[in-house]
């Protein structure tokens, strides 16, 4: 009788346990970009000169990778020095991103060069967004010019403080 119970209660576990695991990856996925936006904006500030951040699918970023709007990994460079790289698979296979730029750079006032507000997806590579009528929770880093910067939900409310807002 108990491992008929346990084997019940283990076929409704399991897919749930999956779906956790993929929120978990872009959750992972989405805090790691967003505190290495951060790092590159305090860095500039604490230089008082520019530092970039540019995305990439090389898998060993450099200050001279090629950029790209979905690469995985990062790396944040002052000039040719590069300070510090992160990689996309950090949290696990499983998330991967789009951004309106495949690069930023914050000048030493904590500004970007970018022309208006913009902004990160970052999705799941092992599902799909709910956004698409998937079960991933998805979500978004929006980029101001002025650097400031939120994680957000897009699929919550605009009247919602975690929501991205129209």
């Amino acid at each position: 009788i108990v491992i008929a119970i346990l084997s019940i209660v283990m076929t409704m576990a399991v897919p749930a346990f999956g779906l956790w695991s993929r929120n978990i990856k872009v959750r992972t996925m989405a805090e790691a970009v967003q505190n290495g936006l951060r790092y590159a904006m305090n860095e500039a500030a604490h230089r008082n000169s520019s530092v970039s951040l540019i995305f990439t699918a090389e898998a060993s970023p450099t200050c001279s990778s090629a950029s790209s709007t979905s690469g995985r990994n990062w790396v944040i460079c002052s000039g040719t020095t590069a300070l510090q790289v992160g990689y996309g698979d950090a949290g696990g296979k499983g998330a991967g991103l789009s951004s309106d730029f495949d690069s930023i750079t914050f000048s030493g006032l904590g500004r970007t060069n970018l022309a208006g507000a913009s902004k990160i997806d970052i999705n799941s590579t092992a599902g799909t967004c709910e956004e698409a009528g998937g079960d991933v929770r998805c979500l978004r880093i929006l980029v101001n010019p002025g650097g400031k910067m939120r994680l957000c939900d897009p699929m919550r409310d605009s009247t919602d403080p975690a929501g991205c807002g129209s």
